[in-house]
């Protein structure tokens, strides 16, 4: 029997052509809001490639960190003292202590200091690396107010800007436009306000089926990136933003994906593929609700890629996360759970294994129709996906 990952990647061919184009400089994007629409993909976050060691649980590390919460990482890491570690486990703890472990950032982010954007870059690094380690603190207001300085030096048009006031966004993209970048603008991922620059851009068109649905998509590959956030500040380049849906277009970041993998293909197609259908089909769903059933259409087609989707899932699952990404993984789970296991949630890696791929791929997909069919009957203004309960349940 043929996989659903095969049929779907049978079905998934590219139209037009493959030559880069670049956008005028002061290009603005109509985005839906960043801080409702801003995604990873699954796989959850796109990785660079590092090799996890036996003396360091990098899966608690990291956890921690895409949890906005870097202090508990460098604890552990400092407690690791006594411990003999492997020379990768030494200079990731000493590369993680130079941009946590001091009063001031001792890493080389982001780079060129000379560059023409730099003291935007390092506006927003003292406010991830403040907020990060120390999740009480409340700086929005003061990142608000040394933006709004530096762009009213540059245009002298900024006066009493508040966050609620699209002017911030207008400028700051202005002024990243016109150094020839573009960016997502000034919106938050999670409970921090996020910053991506990026150079390039090439579009493209899929058309592809995902289940019994057939669509096509304007996929839009970014490269040669300033900045890919938060997430890759705090996980010292591991786990960045992968990709996220507009209302028009899907955004790639394109050196994160291997494009004839399940990665792309499935974490990364099909899955910002159903955000872009669910910004039409309901417009009040969270970031969470949407995450969720995005993620279960992960599950419902993934693979080679399945078992170790689901170890990412549990990993990172926290149902009381700021993180839409953590709340979605973990009711993913819950769900599959109950049905599967007949528990509340399953965490035990090796029974999941036990547990057919195509028994796996039905029972999520049984989910999500079950989760539309709610929605549906509850009209335009449904919400809360996630909190749905199944009939029986």
């Amino acid at each position: 029997m043929q996989s659903p990952f095969r049929r779907s990647q049978a079905l998934l061919f590219l139209l037009c052509n493959d030559k880069p184009y670049f956008r005028n400089k002061t290009f603005v994007r109509g985005v839906i809001l960043i801080a409702a629409c801003f995604f990873l993909t699954s796989a959850g976050l796109a990785q660079s490639a590092y090799k996890d060691s036996a003396q360091l649980d990098y899966r608690k590390i990291y956890s921690w960190c895409l949890d906005a919460d870097v202090k508990p990482a460098l604890d552990f890491l400092t407690s690791s003292d006594s411990r003999p570690l492997s020379a990768k486990d030494r200079q990731f703890k000493t590369a993680f202590e130079n941009r946590f472990g001091f009063k001031n950032d001792q890493s080389d982010w982001p780079g060129n200091n000379d560059h023409a954007l730099s003291e935007l870059l390092n506006i927003y690094r003292t406010y991830w690396r403040v907020s990060l380690l120390d999740t009480s603190a409340r700086l929005d207001s003061v990142l608000i107010k040394q933006l709004a300085a530096l762009l009213e030096k540059k245009y002298g048009v900024i006066k009493d800007i508040s966050v609620s006031s699209d002017e911030l966004d207008i400028y700051l993209k202005k002024m990243i436009g016109t150094e020839g970048y573009f960016t997502t603008g000034f919106g938050k991922t999670g409970r921090l306000y996020d910053l991506l620059i990026w150079k390039k851009e090439q579009d493209t068109l899929y058309v592809f089926s995902v289940g019994d649905e057939r669509t096509s998509a304007h996929v839009i590959f970014m490269d040669d990136f300033l900045t890919l956030g938060w997430e890759q500040y705090a996980t010292l380049d591991r786990y960045y933003p992968g990709g996220w849906a507009t209302d028009s277009a899907l955004y790639c970041v394109k050196k994160a994906y291997d494009l004839t993998s399940e990665d792309f293909l499935i974490s990364y197609l099909a899955h910002e593929s159903r955000h872009f259908a669910d910004y039409k089909l309901f417009l009040k769903l969270t970031p969470a609700d949407l995450e969720y059933r995005a993620k279960l259409v992960e599950l419902s087609l993934a693979d080679s890629t399945l078992y170790s989707l689901i170890d990412f899932f549990i990993g990172n699952a926290n149902a009381e996360s700021d993180n839409s990404h953590s709340v979605a993984d973990y009711y993913a789970i819950r769900d599959l759970s109950i049905i599967l296991f007949h528990k509340e949630y399953e965490k035990n890696t090796d029974a999941w294994k036990k547990i057919s791929r195509q028994m796996i791929h039905e029972t999520a997909r049984q989910i999500l129709d079950a989760n539309t069919k709610a929605l549906l009957a509850l009209g335009p203004s449904a919400g809360n996906a996630i909190y749905i309960k199944r009939k029986g349940n």
